[in-house]
């Protein structure tokens, strides 16, 4: 009775939570360490009755909400063998938690892998498996592929490196109820022989009742009573459940004399195969390689040469992968040597392009069929939006490629290393280098690249991603100054100082998200706040990538990229079109007539400071306007509003009579001003929410007109002196 009443006021202290989690894992997971860095090292102590294990309880606050945090002792499976398992099992059906988190050893998968299906099995819908040490894993070569381990099991898996703050942020949307940890297909094993007696066992009504009073599955539960579990039996003893106590002697020695066997080893047997299968599908185990791979990483981590080869296998890498996207950077190289016929080629015949003409395909071959102006919504918007999502699959597909090698590797750990000095006085680490790289050739992905930072830079860097010039932007500055800059000198400093600038921007962004945002914010929730990151980073050997972990990666980032930003990305891309090809007076293909002109009129009152006069402002008005759902919109929408045509761009950009000055205060604004909607629907799926995606967007016009005037006046300074 003393021990009943012990519980009854165990239970009572914890009814002040608004919501308990328990910690479930096996002895050296990393639980005390996850358990330490979720309640910042504040905790009380109670001791479960009848033993002398203790449990530990730590409170943490969501908003206005009490959670309770429950460190279990440590087990290794719910068929208890020890003291602190028969604690473990109790805890866990007399308080009922809301959500049981159950640890998963990255470096040794196979040892807990068992607590957790058995977890699985007992807590339908609440479990969620926290896959701890997970960068020392990796450290030591073993991959695990987290969406088909996520799939397999049917709950949430959660990679998590307490030391580098890796997945705490999600884990905590769990423990607040923000995420629900229930899925569509929990894992379900299949008994055989011993389906019948599970069957037949579930719809008693007392097991039924019974497992509702201790929020377990009828089908947990009716597996420890036909493998007559003591640990069970007894909690069901101390509730009354004494006919199930016959029951379970009853149908035990039924199924034993069925299968011959125990029928706790059937089970443990049938559990075992299915656990090997999920192993054999998820993990991935890598030895060092050899010794010219480990001078290749002597040559990364030095401090001179570390830096310098990291930017040039960074750049060849990147390059390669954009060329084969999109031409660039080879179609620069090769119209710099002459090469014109190679060069335009690689323009027109790269993957981007030819999935852009298909689309362009399909909408001209529907259009005829379809009533205006419903065609053109059709055509251009509806076909023209998911176009412009799927183009950008190849350079995701690719990116994720060269990534997974880089990681797989372990050259990315390197790379990061040598890069750390620079970034770190920015409020950066020298992880960052790998999104910000990316931003040359596309800010979509690079945007994608920060979710593997920890929560406070990847807050910094989501926000300096855009201001690095992207290939889009590229083209545009390239076609202005190759027709209104005179002179090769000219241009080259032209362009240098555009990308100085957009780099100046992006560093400067993530100064103040570090100095001035982040503290204001960490400030009202009360939580401890560091500016500069520490770069702690377990090195892994260098080995030689494995294509299955390689294609895990692509495949995990790339259905994410068409889940999460592909559908925003389209919807924005139809509202942007309307804009840009409704107006007043119904459909047009004439920008400056759409409501998209009306607002670029008030848009180009901008251009008056960079000293463009009232009649060519609403040209440059639209332009702006149009590069929102693209970059290159900017050189389509100048070729119409003016008259000239697509085929005659030259004559349309000399037509506005921009001088220098005034041309290079307007590649400065179309460059800082935030990129499309893409990249604002990545940002979105990054930061889940909206507000801070508008925020940047108003900032980043700020931005870019302030440099714009300022690279104005100073232009004319210089042209005049």
């Amino acid at each position: 009775m003393n021990a009943e009443r012990a519980v009854l006021e165990l239970q009572n202290t914890l009814k002040s939570c608004d919501r308990l989690v328990a910690l479930l894992g096996a002895p050296n997971t990393g639980k005390s360490v996850l358990y330490n860095t979720l309640t910042k090292g504040k905790s009380s102590v109670a001791n479960w009755p009848g033993v002398t294990v203790d449990l530990h309880i730590g409170r943490i606050r969501a908003g206005s909400r009490s959670v309770c945090i429950l460190d279990l002792p440590g087990a290794y499976g719910l068929v208890p063998s020890s003291p602190e398992e028969n604690v473990t099992l109790e805890a866990l059906l007399e308080l009922k938690p809301d959500l049981i988190i159950t640890l998963l050893d990255s470096t040794n998968p196979d040892a807990g892998i068992n607590l957790v299906v058995q977890a699985i099995e007992a807590f339908d819908g609440r479990v969620v498996v926290a896959l701890t040490k997970y960068a020392l894993a990796h450290a030591m070569g073993v991959h695990i592929d987290i969406g088909h381990l996520q799939s397999l099991l049917g709950v949430p898996v959660v990679p998590v490196s307490a030391l580098e703050g890796l997945g705490i942020d999600k884990l905590m949307e769990f423990i607040t109820g923000e995420e629900s940890p229930r899925q569509r297909a929990i894992l379900r094993i299949d008994y055989g022989f011993l389906e019948e007696d599970i069957r037949k066992v579930e719809k008693n009504n007392l097991v039924v009742r019974a497992s509702e009073e201790f929020s377990i599955t009828t089908r947990w539960l009716a597996l420890q009573i036909v493998s007559r579990s003591e640990a069970v039996l007894r909690i069901l003893g101390k509730h009354g459940y004494d006919q199930l106590i016959s029951l379970s002697e009853k149908v035990y020695d039924e199924a034993l004399s069925k299968l011959g066997v125990p029928p706790e080893v059937y089970i443990a047997e049938k559990r075992l195969a299915i656990i090997e299968s999920i192993i054999r599908d998820t993990v991935v185990r890598r030895t060092p390689a050899s010794n010219v791979w480990q001078r290749f990483s002597d040559i990364l981590l030095h401090p001179v040469a570390g830096p310098i080869a990291s930017i040039l296998g960074l750049f060849a890498t990147f390059g390669a992968v954009f060329s084969v996207n999109t031409g660039f950077p080879l179609n620069i190289l090769f119209d710099w040597l002459g090469w014109r016929a190679a060069a335009e080629f690689l323009e027109k015949y790269n993957l981007s392009s030819l999935l852009i003409d298909l689309f362009n395909i399909i909408g001209n071959m529907l259009r005829p069929h379809i009533p205006p102006p419903w065609n053109g919504l059709v055509a251009d918007g509806i076909i023209g939006g998911v176009g412009f999502v799927l183009s950008f699959l190849p350079l995701i597909i690719l990116v994720y490629f060269s990534l997974g090698i880089l990681e797989d590797s372990g050259i990315a750990t390197r790379m990061a290393i040598s890069f750390h000095p620079l970034f770190y006085r920015f409020g950066l680490s020298g992880r960052s280098v790998f999104p910000l790289m990316l931003g040359l050739g596309c800010n979509v992905p690079a945007e994608f690249a920060t979710r593997g930072l920890p929560e406070e830079e990847r807050f910094r860097v989501v926000f300096a991603v855009p201001f690095i010039p992207c290939q889009a932007r590229l083209a545009v500055i390239i076609a202005v100054t190759s027709i209104l800059i005179k002179g090769v000198v000219a241009q080259t400093v032209a362009v240098t100082a555009i990308y100085t600038e957009a780099l100046l921007a992006a560093l400067m962004t993530a100064w103040i998200a570090s100095r001035i945002i982040q503290p204001r914010i960490y400030r009202k929730k009360g939580l401890p706040y560091q500016a500069k990151p520490e770069l702690i980073m377990e090195l892994p050997p260098v080995h030689k990538p494995h294509p299955k972990v390689i294609w895990w990666y692509i495949r995990d980032n790339t259905i994410h990229f068409l889940r999460k930003a592909g559908t925003v990305i389209f919807l924005l891309a139809i509202i942007t079109w309307g804009l840009l090809y409704y107006g007043p007076n119904g459909y047009t293909t004439n920008p400056s007539q759409s409501y998209g002109g009306i607002i670029g009129e008030w848009v180009g009152d901008v251009t008056h400071l960079i000293g463009v006069g009232e009649e060519r402002d609403q040209i440059l008005g639209v332009a702006l306007l149009d590069g929102l759902i693209a970059k290159e919109g900017v050189l389509t929408a100048i070729a119409i509003s003016t008259g000239a045509g697509q085929e005659s761009l030259q004559t349309a950009i000399e037509s506005i009579g921009l001088t220098t000055s005034q041309a290079i205060g307007f590649l400065v604004l179309i460059t800082l001003y935030f990129p499309c909607v893409a990249t604002l629907a990545a940002m979105r799926s990054i930061l889940k929410s909206w507000k801070p995606v508008l925020g940047y967007a108003i900032y980043s016009i700020l931005i870019a007109i302030t440099f714009a005037t300022i690279t104005y006046h100073i232009a004319t300074l210089l042209a005049g002196a």
